[in-house]
């Protein structure tokens, strides 16, 4: 397993373990399937409303074993519930819609993930496809993901919108988050569960929560990769949360510049 802990306002690594070792993410890719997407919608290339028409061979590859929101050839569907379906759902077939319109193919898509990878600095983070599916040259790292996570809360903060959402219906099919630290915590409010085979069980998972000194809302992420069960990943990202709000506190200092910063240092 890796894990790592990330203060959210200082980008501050709180705790790690194997954080930089390259592992299959499964699902977790989409976290940068996501992030595309958002940049395209930002950038005006594709809009909230815009209906995506469903073909054949951009789905003839989902597996009945994979997470899907069951998309039809012929259907048009508006981006706005793909990108529902890519976050709350984990659906593979919305990843390869969403991959096609965009990119043009997912290898075309691939290549904007990988390049969006270098500027944000995932420097051990490679992609090979939009789903997440067990593939060669599909890796990356608890660390690359923690950057990943605090980019794309702060590029897009509306990816929250989607990913607090504990249930997810399309038709007459339903769905339930496998980020189940959303029934149990309030404070969680995302961001992203993965698993496959390769990959073990994933997560990241941030909170928000208030303190009193100074006070703020503080969010903190937490990355667990390779958890042996689905009950074990859930444990282990809570119990990581925890940690990173409890165990530490706010110390000022002076950046090099000479100007007063927080730092957070473990709680004596």
């Amino acid at each position: 397993m890796s894990w790592i802990v990330v203060d959210g306002e200082s980008g501050q690594t709180l705790v790690e373990h194997g954080a930089d070792n390259e592992r299959q993410p499964a699902s977790l890719t989409k976290l940068m399937t996501a992030y595309v997407v958002f940049d395209a919608l930002k950038h005006g290339t594709l809009s909230w409303d815009e209906k995506l028409l469903v073909n054949d061979a951009d789905i003839d590859h989902v597996g009945n074993d994979e997470a899907r929101m069951y998309l039809v050839p012929g259907q048009r569907v508006p981006v706005r519930e793909l990108v529902q379906g890519l976050i709350a759902a984990s659906a593979n077939d919305a990843a390869l819609v969403l991959a096609k319109r965009i990119g043009g193919s997912p290898a075309g898509f691939e290549q904007l993930m990988n390049a969006t990878a270098h500027q944000l600095g995932m420097n051990h983070t490679h992609y090979s496809t939009p789903s997440g599916i067990t593939t060669d040259g599909n890796y990356t790292t608890a660390r690359d993901l923690s950057v990943l996570a605090l980019r794309l809360t702060k590029d897009f903060p509306e990816y929250y919108t989607f990913s607090s959402e504990q249930h997810f219906a399309y038709g007459k099919f339903q769905k339930r988050n496998k980020n189940w630290l959303l029934g149990k915590d309030p404070s969680v409010d995302g961001m992203k569960t993965g698993h496959t085979q390769a990959a073990g069980f994933c997560i990241v998972a941030t909170a928000k929560r208030k303190q009193t000194a100074p006070p703020m809302m503080r969010r903190v992420f937490a990355v667990v990769l390779g958890a042996p069960t689905a009950n074990d990943r859930i444990a282990g990202a809570g119990s990581l949360l925890n940690y990173g709000f409890s165990a530490y506190r706010d110390y000022p200092v002076t950046d090099n510049a000479g100007a007063r910063v927080v730092t957070r240092t473990p709680r004596s």
